[in-house]
């Protein structure tokens, strides 16, 4: 993209995040137009919408290059919408979505690949009905080559998307608890994943971006944990099938998650999907901070604490220096014994229980209550 784009919006308001697309796109200029009228059957916008357009283009400011329509439009609406202004590249919400996550991101490029394929076979078939042509090898070959190209991008993408989902549920098994961060379009998810994790990343985040979901692992306490930056959802309300289907990986990951951290603004409409659709925790961070997220995930995530004696041989020391690796280690002392107080997750107290016992040790449960 390039020029002037021009975001159409016929439901009252522009759909939160959707300018911040647009200007990723390279547009040196974004303008937006907001009415409040149904939409038309033919053009998805309003004739009245249309024409002056049409007149815009006809005038002294040709500059406009890009037009995005922030709605769901039909192939045969952009078709008819093409057609009336031949000169602009026309995007739909979706379509913008599906190229700018396209770049770093093979399901969302197949997609938008399957898209631009749709329009193109609806225009062969248009072309075909008004009997441009009636040779063998004219368009009706072309509609066949359509179809044949429409069909092979459907196998493509179920396989990607497939793919993109195993990669994420078959990833980072061996950690305590899997966190996803979850927020809006510019909402700070991958700064705070960076602290999170110690990961380095540029200096600042692209709106929309990661492209699909990135996973490192964090320590926090006696925990180790897989922590999801994922792109950030357009709108103010819950998951969009526009952006599920182009990241199969987000409801891989939120399927399988611990807690969801609710990130930057708008999160109402988030927590309600997640709620609703997958049996996990939900926070929401005030605070953007790795010292606020910690603080709020030691309050979700369990964990147990145990007195811990061992014997003074080397099994015992062995153990000791494991468990200052992977528990939190409150306190140790040394006599004929070694007795430690130690804290681990929940979901490894049978396990430290075996560790102790296979060196000859024993373990009691410490009551933190107050």
């Amino acid at each position: 993209m390039s020029g002037l784009a021009l975001i159409v919006s016929q439901s009252g308001q522009i759909t939160n995040g959707l300018p911040a697309l647009v200007a990723q796109r390279g547009c040196k200029r974004v303008e937006t137009l907001v009415t409040d009228r149904p939409e038309d059957g033919q053009y998805y916008l309003a004739p009245g919408i249309v024409k002056r357009l049409e007149g815009r283009l006809a005038g002294t400011d040709r500059n406009l290059s890009v037009l995005v329509v922030d709605g769901r439009v039909h192939p045969g609406q952009t078709v008819d919408l093409q057609t009336r202004i031949p000169s602009v590249t026309i995007r739909d919400r979706r379509e913008l979505l599906w190229a700018h996550l396209g770049e770093e991101n093979p399901v969302a490029e197949t997609r938008f690949e399957l898209r631009r394929a749709s329009l193109a076979r609806r225009e062969a078939a248009r072309t075909q009905r008004d009997g441009t042509t009636q040779s063998p090898t004219g368009t009706s070959g072309r509609l066949t080559a359509r179809d044949q190209e429409t069909q092979a991008l459907r196998a493509t993408l179920e396989h990607r998307q497939n793919k993109a989902r195993k990669r994420v549920q078959n990833s980072y098994n061996g950690v305590d608890g899997r966190v996803v961060l979850l927020g809006r379009i510019g909402a700070p998810t991958t700064d705070l994943w960076a602290g999170l994790t110690d990961t380095e990343v540029s200096a600042t985040a692209a709106p929309g971006r990661p492209a699909r979901p990135t996973t490192a692992t964090a320590a926090l306490g006696p925990h180790t944990l897989a922590v999801t930056d994922t792109p950030g959802v357009p709108g103010k309300d819950g998951l969009p099938e526009s952006l599920t289907e182009a990241v199969p990986g987000l409801e891989a990951a939120l399927e399988q998650a611990t807690c969801v951290l609710g990130v930057g603004e708008s999160r109402e409409g988030l927590r309600s999907a997640v709620r609703k659709q997958f049996d996990t925790a939900w926070r929401s961070l005030g605070s953007p901070t790795p010292a606020a997220a910690g603080d709020t995930l030691q309050a979700v995530l369990e964990t147990a604490e145990f007195a811990v004696c061992l014997p003074y041989d080397d099994g015992g020391h062995a153990l000791v220096s494991e468990l200052h690796d992977r528990a939190t280690v409150h306190a140790t002392e040394y006599d004929h014994s070694i007795y430690l107080r130690v804290e681990v997750p929940a979901t490894a107290t049978e396990h430290l229980r075996r560790r102790v016992a296979a060196v000859g040790g024993k373990t009691k449960p410490v009551d933190t209550g107050g």
